[in-house]
């Protein structure tokens, strides 16, 4: 398993109002740069789309404990299972903090399907 952890963040909003934004599925097109995605799909608390050079996403909503953490679970062609927590940090009744981490499982669905990047292979640019 592999755990990457971002820079921590501020948004301008409450604690209240940032939970409420990230736990609506349909609101993730919102943050995704124009052109990157296709068919769109989304419920409150599942979405899927196709992304340029990725492929199909699959992800949906795994974990809300309100206004502090919110865990979502994915999975793609290229990595397979994925898990991002995003912890909401109280700052004032104006801004939230907002760290998040991700960690893959890196265990294809197919285990046999052809292309697959597996962790032993090597990248090379």
């Amino acid at each position: 398993m592999t755990t990457y952890t971002s820079r921590k963040g501020e948004v301008p909003c409450s604690d209240g109002d940032l939970y409420a934004f990230l736990t609506d599925m349909r609101n993730l097109k919102t943050v995704i740069p124009n052109g990157l995605i296709t068919d769109w799909e989304a419920t409150e608390d599942h979405c899927s789309f196709r992304l340029d050079k990725t492929g199909r996403i699959s992800a949906s909503l795994s974990e809300a404990l309100p206004h502090s953490l919110i865990i979502y679970d994915a999975e793609t062609f290229i990595t397979g299972r994925i898990t991002v927590q995003v912890a909401i940090g109280y700052i004032t009744n104006f801004r939230s903090a907002i760290p998040h981490h991700g960690t893959t499982e890196h265990e294809p669905s197919d285990e046999d399907a052809p292309g697959r990047f597996q962790p032993e292979d090597t990248l090379t640019t």
